[in-house]
């Protein structure tokens, strides 16, 4: 018979910034539990992301833990290696390493009704069994290959950006980037200089802002470190800058944000056969928000070329399209994203009598605040669906991580085994979120990552950061089913 106070046992899966901000806390608080991570270290996205010119697109100072800050960033916006060692470090420092399993890749979690525990089973065979479950596995983590015919006769190497093949160098090579998304736009202009040449396969345009990147200066680093409060006004800045968006495709924010690309756009390319195949259809927002300095320069090099016709098949030399040219490469690299709106599908959830997370999420992923499903007790979501698109994603975990030792503290504190959110809260608290995605820039008419192929936005949040804070400040018991 379990003592009715005891801590409950957590699982975490994923050692990205998330599961990262739920171990700190849970080490804290002194409770057992362990991360697993498939790969063999902490990071996330930014130990798999090693592809050239790998950056983020949110400055260094809103992109760390607000209990950590980091005096000592390089730039407005940190590289990847810079991110990865700023998590690595706080792994250490919170000592989390006893609590970390990397190499161990969660494949199924089974709900047990009598038990009311959770059952993990891993790739290799093993059970692992937890009183409490949190996903920490977030939306950029299954990468998108599209099938074109004739892939499998290609002779040349061919991978996707996120699994960057870093054993021969590209210099000299003929690449293919099929995709212009988010990666792509920071690796054509890292690789350009040094290859022979470089054919871009757009499928749709994208609205690029300047970014505004810069390096910090030494004295600027010691200000952060030494004066009191210096590194935390800097990062308040940034985050009510982000606090201000207006996600409306009417607003005059995005108006005004659509008109900068536009302009933008004509100044860095003056061929107006370019600059047509460059222009969007619609406003800022609809896509992902994309900032670079680099890559407008990079499409009117000489070695560099933007090809706007589908592309039909690969050939053992390289890419054909519809007009019927094929595009000898040496190198094909896929910059065509990941599967953000299909959530956890690394991982098989059976609920309560054994209903399935991915059946019952058929139509579109959806949670209570994003972060619990009702018929999953004791299941909470790091990064779940429509809590995107607003502030750093830092900031929303640390908010998430806050509601879930609200929510642990209250199962110690009352001798409860299980939380199970109510089916009709769930319900209701969706419905307000659809309800408030009509009029938005995610549903202006662009093909996006947000929606669903029926339409619904799954990965959005279409409130601000500071409300989602609010929302998660208090765990409200009468929201939940509650099993002693």
């Amino acid at each position: 018979m379990r003592e009715a106070h005891r801590k409950p046992t957590v699982a975490i899966i994923g050692a990205g910034a998330g599961g990262l901000a739920m171990g700190i806390r849970l080490k804290r608080a002194g409770y057992d539990f362990t991360i697993y991570e498939k790969s063999d270290g902490v990071g996330g996205t930014w130990r798999a992301n090693t592809y050239p010119g790998a950056a983020c697109d949110v400055p260094s100072h809103l992109y760390s833990f607000s209990f950590e800050l980091n005096p000592w960033w390089s730039r407005t916006y940190a590289s990847q290696p810079e991110i990865l060692a700023y998590l690595e470090r706080c792994t250490d420092q919170y000592g989390l390493r006893p609590h970390l399993r990397t190499g161990v890749d969660i494949s199924e979690a089974r709900w047990n009704d009598a038990d009311r525990q959770w059952r993990l089973l891993t790739s290799a065979g093993e059970e692992i069994s937890a009183d409490v479950v949190v996903s920490g596995l977030g939306m950029l983590n299954i990468p998108v290959v599209p099938a074109i015919p004739g892939a499998d006769r290609f002779r040349g190497r061919m991978f996707h950006s996120s699994r960057w093949d870093h054993s021969k160098s590209l210099e000299g090579e003929r690449v293919a980037s099929i995709g212009t998304g988010a990666s792509a736009i920071q690796y054509v202009p890292a690789i350009a200089p040094t290859v022979e040449h470089v054919t871009v396969f757009q499928r749709s345009p994208i609205w690029i802002t300047p970014r505004l990147d810069r390096p910090y200066t030494p004295e600027e680093q010691r200000r952060f470190a030494r004066v009191p409060g210096a590194a935390r006004i800097a990062r308040w800045k940034i985050w009510w800058t982000y606090e201000r968006a207006n996600f409306k495709a009417g607003a005059e924010q995005t108006v005004n944000m659509t008109a900068l690309a536009q302009s933008y756009l004509e100044r860095k390319i003056t061929d107006p056969d370019l600059r047509a195949k460059l222009t969007p259809d619609y406003p800022v927002g609809c896509k992902r928000p994309l900032i670079s300095r680099e890559w407008f320069p990079t499409l009117t090099r000489p070695n560099v070329r933007l090809v706007t016709e589908a592309i039909t098949e690969i050939t053992e030399a390289g890419v054909r399209t519809a007009d019927g040219e094929e595009h000898a490469v040496d190198t094909i690299v896929f910059g065509t994203g990941f599967r953000a709106n299909e959530y956890l599908t690394a991982v098989d959830f059976y609920g309560t009598g054994g209903r399935r997370l991915h059946d019952d999420w058929r139509a579109g992923a959806e949670a209570y605040l994003g972060l619990t499903v009702s018929g999953y007790p004791n299941l909470f979501l790091l990064y779940g669906p429509n809590t995107n698109g607003v502030n750093s994603i830092i900031f929303i975990h640390e908010a998430q991580a806050h509601y879930v030792m609200s929510a642990l503290r209250t199962m110690t504190r009352r001798g409860i085994r299980s939380l199970d959110v109510r089916r009709r809260v769930m319900d209701r608290y969706n419905r307000r979120i659809q309800a408030a995605m009509e009029g938005t820039v995610w549903t202006a008419g662009c093909t996006n990552y947000f929606r669903t192929p029926a339409g619904k936005v799954v990965t959005q949040l279409p409130y601000s950061g500071g409300r989602y804070w609010l929302r998660t400040r208090f765990f409200r018991g009468w929201s939940y089913r509650k099993e002693r």
